[in-house]
């Protein structure tokens, strides 16, 4: 996911917060909002409400923080409170196994048919279109390892199920991502 350095900056933030310095906080957040923001929009593909669910995450965020051991797992935790934020979020609007009707405004490029359909698409809206399409759990899971670079292990961490589960729910999405996106004309076989 993160390199060593970056790491390990996010360990003295928290250090330094946990030690009173509120600068460090701040720092952390600008550090991670982005990410944060990006995940929960893919997950729930409504800007709006993305905005108001990363808000939610950094209040729980900020009250964990303290909880957070050992402080080189804050990656795996913080995605793991974004996570469990927006499933909540759907959950509550009844939208938890249903799938979307829009998506969020995306810059089009030009399709180029012999590109891979997983991991080299750079149509983000097709991308969006087929994500939505995808059960949530392995929506998640895809977005997860290809957008926020999370080992296997560290998604097992943040979506609290054993490695092979993992495994499974990103063959299982892969296949209905080259399915959806051969439906668009967009794979090569």
């Amino acid at each position: 996911m993160s390199s060593r350095a970056e790491r390990l900056r996010d360990e003295i933030l928290i250090l330094e917060y946990r030690s009173g310095d509120k600068r460090a906080l701040e720092r952390l957040v600008s550090r991670w909002q982005p990410r944060v923001y990006r995940y929960v929009l893919a997950m729930l593909q409504e800007e709006n409400a993305a905005w108001d669910v990363s808000q939610d995450v950094w209040l729980a965020a900020v009250t964990g923080l303290d909880k957070v051991k050992p402080v080189q797992n804050f990656p795996a935790w913080l995605c793991r409170v974004a996570h469990n934020t927006a499933i909540s979020y759907l959950r509550k609007k009844g939208r938890l196994n249903q799938r979307e009707t829009t998506l969020p405004d995306v810059d089009k490029q030009p399709d180029n048919p012999g590109r891979d359909p997983v991991c080299k698409a750079e149509d983000a809206s097709l991308v969006h279109e087929c994500l939505r399409r995808i059960p949530v759990a392995q929506r998640s899971t895809l977005i997860l390892f290809y957008v926020e670079d999370l080992s296997l292990e560290e998604i097992s961490q943040v979506l609290e199920v054993p490695r092979g589960t993992v495994q499974s729910r990103l063959h299982h999405g892969r296949q209905k991502m080259k399915i959806f996106l051969s439906e668009k004309g967009y794979c090569h076989e």
